[in-house]
């Protein structure tokens, strides 16, 4: 059956207008109370309550057709309303004539899967359903388990390793995703933020688990050999493919075929872990290395011509959002006006050469300033403001030793310089995986002189 068939084709309309995000996130709130009532349906005006008490969570909101002063009763009824006519619920009357809200079958499977979009940890939401080590460990236990049900065992491995392979295409997308962030972003600001929520939601909650909790080459090399021994037995490969026979349309010949792909599927993709992994490592660098690059950048090119334009170019949109250009054109006149010269005089721009007195005696005063010892001094200078492990560890047990947590804006608030910043930059980086502390987001904003930055929390660890 064709999917616009059995889907409406006003359906996505719920999803498309400019009230997107309030029309899905009371739709879950709907849906939430709706798993939790009656088989048959819910009340429409339990589901009426429940948008009430979303809207008035969330003040702000503003519905289509609505007048702004409209009371939250109405607005919820015009999005039950809209709810309906995009026919993701049914709403009828019983015999007691109560209105009863349903959701239709198709729509519940879409609500079921992009509520597993914004729960998956990969974007934020930590939820231990997602380990890595989960698909391969419950693959690893089914193998090395005595049974006889082998077609039974090899489905389950496969279902598990194509899961395992499904989460690390969707880290190896958000690594792109962030790489691409880079080439979109040339606001401090908005790269350290994504650096943080990059830490925050993709390293801790999945790329580090890979690496050391969810390490899968414990048991990777347990399942080829388990799989190889399955395909190299010609009693189990037989075994197999009389279960198949279902699935090849009583070919015994095509079920052997099947069987054989599905195990020769399993053993290249546990082959080639060592070949992803590297490319993720390889996209992770890439995108750190970047992303501090940029920011030196950016940080270096707020003195030199290009940034002072963009400081003047900045402070003109300003004005003009707050409706003051012509206070801005008047303020910004003097930086473009040349002073006029209508007459050239000799004095203003010739200076007479000077009489050049040969000295007979010359002598090379001493100096200690020499280059050798400059560039020793550079290099001791360089050395002890460099951003390595010991470096931060030392500087972050300054203030570990009277606290356990400390803010970024903490560290800002006495040093505002560019140098500071870099070090918070490495203090990200490290978190987790090279030092043992970790990093949330904070909803507050650090004030800075050049730009604003979204503030976090670093949270000392056992080990530091």
């Amino acid at each position: 059956m064709e999917l616009f068939e059995i889907i409406p084709t006003n359906f996505f309309n719920l999803l498309s207008g400019k009230n997107q995000n309030l029309y899905v996130n009371a739709l879950f709130e709907v849906f939430k109370a709706y798993e939790q009532g009656s088989i048959l349906g819910m009340d429409k005006q339990v589901a009426q309550q429940v948008v009430i008490d979303y809207l008035e969570m969330h003040p702000h909101s503003e519905v289509d057709d609505i007048d702004v002063e409209a009371t939250n009763r109405d607005k919820a009824n015009q999005i039950l309303r809209r709810f309906e006519e995009c026919e993701w619920v049914d709403i009828d009357v019983n015999n007691d004539y109560v209105e009863v809200l349903n959701f239709r079958d198709y729509a519940i499977t879409i609500i079921e899967a992009l509520r597993s979009v914004t729960q998956d940890n990969l974007y934020g939401y930590d939820d231990e359903n997602h380990e890595f080590r989960g698909y391969i460990f419950t693959a690893y236990s089914l193998l090395m388990n005595e049974h006889v049900e082998y077609a039974m065992v090899i489905d389950q491995v496969y279902k598990n390793t194509i899961a395992f392979v499904r989460e690390i295409r969707k880290l190896d997308s958000r690594l792109k995703f962030y790489i691409r962030s880079i080439i979109e972003n040339s606001e401090i600001r908005d790269l350290i933020h994504l650096l943080v929520n990059y830490k925050v939601e993709l390293v801790d909650q999945a790329y580090y688990r890979l690496k050391t909790s969810d390490n899968v080459h414990k048991y990777k090399l347990e399942i080829i050999k388990r799989l190889e021994l399955y395909q190299q037995n010609p009693v189990i490969m037989e075994t197999i493919a009389r279960e198949y026979l279902l699935k090849a349309n009583n070919n015994y010949e095509l079920a052997k075929v099947k069987a054989n792909k599905k195990l020769d599927d399993m053993i290249d993709i546990y082959n080639s872990l060592d070949w992803i992994i590297s490319e993720i490592d390889n996209k992770n660098k890439i995108y750190v290395n970047t992303t501090i690059a940029k920011i030196k950048f950016l940080l270096n090119d707020d003195e030199n011509i290009i940034g002072k334009l963009n400081r003047i170019l900045k402070f003109v949109a300003n004005k003009v959002k707050s409706k003051k250009t012509e206070q801005a054109l008047k303020q910004i006149q003097p930086l473009f006006l040349f002073q006029q010269n209508n007459q050239i005089a000799n004095s203003s721009i010739y200076t007479p050469r000077g009489a050049y007195i040969r000295s007979k005696e010359q002598f090379l005063a001493a100096n200690e300033d020499t280059p050798s010892n400059r560039l020793q001094e550079e290099f001791y200078k360089e050395f002890e403001s460099n951003y390595s492990t010991d470096v931060i560890k030392k500087y972050l047990m300054e203030y570990f030793k009277t606290r356990s947590s400390i803010k970024a804006s903490e560290i800002l608030r006495s040093d505002m310089s560019d140098e500071a910043i870099m070090r918070l930059l490495y203090i990200l980086i490290y978190a987790g995986d090279e030092l043992d502390y970790s990093i949330i987001p904070l909803r507050t904003d650090i004030e800075h002189h050049k730009f604003r930055l979204a503030d976090f929390e670093i949270i000392r660890g056992y080990d530091l």
